[in-house]
């Protein structure tokens, strides 16, 4: 993975309070992480990061769409993006990163925090397992070729040795 400087945070020189930074994604971001799934991204991620004497709460917002290949047809499928979660700072451990539930414990020498992996991270756990075309629209020459070529076969022999395991479950 690249270093992504530019999502490096340097919290000890923000103010009290608010900060607000945004942030643009695009399909460099994810490659940074050699993770090549997306053949396009526009996100907006907005973060509100709230720095407190002894904590800092960080709040990720993020929209947008993104272009992968459709899990049937293979063919290029929009997805619409739309998702929030929260981050909280502490310091107070002597190790390099600790991280528990929300809760990232950062050594007190620490003065910058890199949120692309959390939101990486984040992104890629909500991001849709199927990605599939919205109401059949999968390229019907692929979908044709993928029947012609399964095997599936309605025809098929049961083997007599199972069926004792089929009244063993039935016995209950």
């Amino acid at each position: 993975m690249k270093k992504l400087d530019e999502f490096c945070i340097p919290f000890s020189s923000l103010k009290l309070g608010s900060n607000v930074f945004n942030f643009e994604i695009n399909k460099s971001f994810f490659e940074a992480f050699n993770y090549s799934v997306y053949e396009g991204c526009d996100l907006v991620l907005q973060l509100d990061f709230r720095k407190e004497n002894n904590l800092m709460d960080l709040q990720f917002h993020y929209q947008g769409i993104t272009f992968t290949a459709c899990d049937r047809c293979l063919d290029s499928v929009s997805v619409d993006i739309k998702s929030n979660f929260n981050s909280i700072l502490k310091f107070g451990h002597d190790v390099e990163q600790v991280i528990k539930d929300d809760v990232v414990y950062l050594p007190y020498e620490s003065y910058e925090y890199n949120i692309a992996q959390p939101f990486y991270e984040h992104f890629l756990l909500n991001f849709p397992r199927r990605v599939i075309h919205d109401n059949n629209l999968c390229d019907s020459k692929q979908i044709t070729l993928m029947n012609k070529y399964s095997n599936k076969s309605d025809n098929v022999e049961f083997d007599d040795r199972w069926s004792k395991l089929k009244d063993l479950k039935n016995d209950k």
